[in-house]
């Protein structure tokens, strides 16, 4: 079994992201999860666990047919994205509760970390679909890709305002693929995939009720730099969006309305809090651009680590720029398919080097310095 195909079983049984990383602290690696827990009948000492946890751990076999799901897979030429991949989004890895493994249909692009979320009500107003869809386009000429849920109404002006200019947008689903919800937007569904990305953390089929889309909202909160809430009732589902955004320390803009209109209680609500009140795209449009200016080389530690990655070759290369994360010397040999010894001995090359540093656990990590 690999990594992946773990990972894969662990998402088919719906662990949680959270529960799925301290399985992985505690065993060392996805595919040891599932060679060590049939050597031990019980389990008492995972205390994150519940019993009923651990035995569909030990018989997942009863649950999910690995060899379908790969066929699946790939008949319907869906991606599997581990925290692992190094394109994985660096926004979303940055959220505490970051899913190991999602599906995507379409391509992911180095641009997706200056994306913004635009949300709101499925019932929106005219006005609000309006301004959704040529705010969106604005923000996507100015090479903001716009990230929204595919639902109806806010979400859905999003997406045609971005693709209407031949622009990048990102659409987080709630439900598995095989169906698209809700019916009518299965165009803007393959228009999506075919120029930007369409994510789930959900399997194949899988159907779930209401409590996966405030899941899927942390989601979208997850992969922008900042969302935008453009109508939202007081009680709205958008506003779970814009709280996640604050919860993940990102910006919150909101579009005011009149005190009266049902669809601008939430927004008006927002900007109360302290979200940001703005009434035209380009007051975004400035700030990202201010958010993106290049710093000086030599103060940026992404713009030194990448220097250092051009300065290896071979598996000394092929590990640093997988040490996204502390990890030990037979994860690394897992990921890269390579023997334990060459990779102990290139890790020992990289520490003498300083580009490595080793931690307790026999975990490394990249230098800092």
């Amino acid at each position: 079994m690999t990594d992946i195909d773990a990972l894969l079983i662990l998402n088919h049984l719906r662990v949680g992201p959270i529960s799925a990383r301290r399985l992985l602290e505690y065993f060392g690696s996805p595919a040891e999860i599932f060679r060590s827990l049939p050597k031990e009948k019980k389990a008492p000492e995972i205390d994150f666990l519940s019993g009923d946890y651990n035995s569909r751990l030990i018989n997942w076999q009863k649950e999910v047919d690995l060899a379908k799901a790969w066929e699946i897979i790939k008949k319907e030429k869906i991606r599997l994205v581990t925290f692992y991949d190094p394109d994985y989004p660096e926004l979303l890895k940055q959220i505490f509760d970051h899913p190991l493994l999602f599906y995507m249909k379409g391509k992911l692009s180095a641009n997706d970390n200056q994306a913004l979320a635009i949300v709101g009500s499925r019932d929106a107003t005219e006005y609000g679909r309006h301004i959704a869809y040529r705010w969106a386009a604005r923000l996507a000429q100015a090479g903001i890709p716009v990230v929204s849920g595919l639902a109806m109404g806010i979400d859905t002006a999003a997406h045609e305002g971005a693709l209407s200019v031949g622009g990048r947008t990102i659409a987080l689903l709630g439900y598995g693929f095989g169906y698209v919800y809700p019916k009518g937007n299965e165009r803007l569904f393959d228009e999506i995939a075919e120029s930007g990305a369409v994510i789930t953390e959900y399997a194949w089929h899988r159907a779930v009720g209401k409590g996966s889309f405030p899941l899927r909202n942390r989601l979208i909160a997850g992969m922008a730099r900042a969302t935008l809430v453009v109508e939202s009732r007081e009680k709205g589902g958008s506003l779970i969006t814009a709280h996640y955004a604050a919860e993940y320390n990102r910006s919150v803009y909101a579009v005011p309305g009149p005190v009266t209109a049902p669809l601008s209680a939430g927004t008006n609500n927002l900007i109360r809090e302290g979200a940001t009140l703005v009434t035209r795209p380009e007051q975004m449009i400035d700030e990202f651009e201010l958010m993106f200016q290049t710093p000086p080389q030599d103060l940026s530690l992404e713009a030194r680590q990448n220097d250092t990655a051009e300065k290896l070759e071979g598996l000394e290369k092929a590990i640093f720029s997988a040490l996204l994360e502390p990890m030990t010397p037979d994860h690394i040999s897992t990921i890269l398919d390579e023997s334990i010894d060459k990779v102990s001995a290139s890790l020992v090359s990289l520490e003498i080097k300083g580009y490595v540093l080793a931690l307790p656990g026999r975990k490394y990590i990249r230098s800092e310095t």
